[in-house]
């Protein structure tokens, strides 16, 4: 009779990814969103429904980006990889979605989506682990 051994990864929700993964795919997520309510505010659209007709192609990127950095079991919150991995990923895809259901790709737009979500999403990790390597020096002192 053969026993099997206990699973040694980290205690998963719903057997899928730890918690701190859905905190940090949680924080993406509202950037993107944030990204397109900012957007969506300096062109004086409507309610939030045009907030979310414009964030599905980046949420679906992210998603895709996610799966990967899941997939690859990269902690969510470094910078390299799954930060670049999440960052590119959400801007490729979601562009490539906007061009083609039609919506526009202005060379503005580009350049500007792809600096916000790269300041967000890959700021928010550049400050934890920052933070992280403060504090782990601080304790060795």
């Amino acid at each position: 009779m053969s026993s099997t051994k206990p699973d040694a990864s980290p205690t998963l929700i719903a057997g899928l990814v730890p918690k701190w993964a859905l905190a940090a795919f949680a924080l993406d997520v509202f950037f993107v969103l944030l990204f397109t309510y900012v957007g969506s505010r300096s062109h004086d659209s409507g309610p939030v429904l045009v907030v979310l007709r414009i964030a599905w192609p980046f949420l679906v990127g992210l998603v895709a980006a996610w799966a990967v950095v899941v997939w690859r079991r990269w902690s969510g919150a470094r910078v390299w990889p799954a930060g670049v991995v999440v960052w590119l990923g959400t801007y490729l895809i979601g562009m490539v979605l906007r061009g083609l259901t039609g919506e526009g790709l202005a060379p503005t737009f580009l350049v500007v989506s792809i600096l916000f979500l790269g300041l967000t999403l890959l700021g928010w990790r550049g400050y934890v682990s920052a933070k992280l390597r403060y504090r782990s020096r601080r304790l060795a002192d």
